[in-house]
């Protein structure tokens, strides 16, 4: 019987993990593959090998039973007549995951896991699925899915679900190093608002902010549409962005024709802006990392801020002006650039619109630099999770010569909201 597909987004979703049928020599065999590769994807692997103190660049344990109480699970790439008695300690010693390279399985070594209550996957390669796959990973699970071949749970022709999108997403945050968030668990209070325009009073009150804890950083996921080659295509999206220093890590991913997967990836870090799109995750086919970019970048994580976190906003960086009633300006200085932005708000504070001039604007195909161009964020509506306010779907407009260019649609699930994540535990 196939795996389901959420037995394997559980066994990769561990961050510690047992690796048994690595040969001593560090060099050969596929179990080194799966050590080197599974280690540069951040997750901590306890090699265990009966005869050797180290493999590599890491020290080895001799036995299971040394490391049972610091892993998730184990991972096999062992001759299956090892596999079973393997299977048989991992139970004993309380390790509740197994996963059983291709040739390690035997059917008695699946019963036991069954019988002992263990989670098991088999007849997959780890490598398929652990994020991020190397391109002949990624071709060969590809190419599984357009024949309807993966694990249940997973779509035809997608690589992986969105959970191991924001995995993807989450080992690159920790990878960044960057500092702890501000120790100000002090709560918004209302006297912060007073030196706000009132439209801008008006929203931080919508929004629910008054008497909630600030937002150091958030992690959001949604799904939506994007138009790519002229034509809508699905896409499925997780962001991370954080205010000290000004972050905005945005990963996206969208099927081309319903199968070929391209992913995009756009950052703001330590002041400087870069986007990059990738066919298959491994050939680039945009790579700019331009002052145009940076500065659009900016303005982007601005945005964000003003759609989900707005506590984000009370800091020195960002400054507030009067529009008139039913709009407000607002103003981000970081690392030399200062980007502006002005927000448009309903008689209740909600937010319609997002407008800047701080982005820039060149056709597909064109060798001419991007032109400033206005770039909108209009609202359709709002929804209330857990005392915050989420907009329900917003939309990206291109406000052209030739009339406005909607080019992103992105209906919001709040659920998926995260405030202020732990870093380093959501590698896995």
């Amino acid at each position: 019987m196939p795996v389901p597909r959420a037995v394997i987004d559980d066994f990769l979703a561990q961050t510690s993990l047992a690796l048994v049928g690595v040969s001593r020599d560090g060099k050969r065999g596929f179990g080194n593959a799966v050590r080197k590769e599974l280690s540069g994807k951040g997750y901590t692997l306890h090699v265990v090998h009966p005869e050797a103190d180290r493999i590599g660049d890491q020290p080895c344990a001799h036995t299971l039973a040394e490391v049972a109480g610091e892993v998730g699970g184990v991972v096999l790439v062992t001759p299956p007549e090892q596999t079973l008695k393997l299977v048989e300690e991992a139970a004993a010693l309380g390790i509740p995951r197994v996963w059983m390279q291709q040739g390690a399985e035997s059917s008695e070594a699946i019963r036991a896991c069954e019988e002992r209550g263990l989670a098991v996957v088999h007849g997959e390669c780890i490598l398929m699925f652990a994020e991020p796959t190397a391109w002949l990973h990624r071709a060969h699970r590809w190419a599984r899915g357009a024949l309807g071949a993966l694990p249940e749970g997973e779509p035809a022709g997608a690589p992986h679900d969105r959970t191991s999108l924001e995995r993807k997403l989450m080992r690159e945050v920790a990878a960044l190093a960057l500092p702890a968030p501000p120790d100000d668990d002090e709560p918004v209070h209302e006297a912060e608002l007073a030196a706000l325009p009132a439209a801008a009073q008006r929203y931080m009150r919508f929004m629910g902010v008054v008497g909630a804890p600030r937002d150091a950083s958030f992690t959001m996921c949604f799904e939506g549409r994007f138009l790519f080659g002229g034509e809508w295509v699905p896409c499925e999206c997780a962001q991370f962005d954080a205010r000290v220093p000004v972050t905005r890590v945005f990963h996206m991913r969208l099927r081309v024709k319903g199968l070929v997967p391209t992913y995009v990836r756009d950052t703001y870090l330590r002041g400087h802006g870069h986007m990059l799109g990738k066919l298959l995750d491994s050939v680039a086919v945009v790579d700019d990392a331009s002052e145009e970019v940076t500065i659009g970048e900016c303005v982007t994580y601005l945005n964000d801020a003003v759609l989900m976190a707005p506590s984000m906003l009370l800091v020195p960086e960002v400054t507030f002006s009067a529009a008139g009633d039913e709009a407000f300006d607002v103003v981000l200085t970081d690392a030399g650039r200062t980007v502006r932005a002005r927000v448009f708000v309903d008689a209740q504070g909600a937010v319609t619109d997002f407008s800047t001039t701080d982005r820039f604007y060149a056709p597909p195909g064109s060798k001419d630099p991007p032109a400033r161009c206005e770039w909108r964020t209009p609202v359709d509506g709002w929804q209330e999770h857990l005392g915050r306010r989420f907009p329900t779907t917003a939309r990206a407009v291109w406000m052209l010569p030739t009339g406005p260019l909607t080019y992103a649609e992105f209906p919001f699930d709040p659920r998926s909201f995260a405030p202020n994540p732990s870093v380093e535990s959501a590698g896995g």
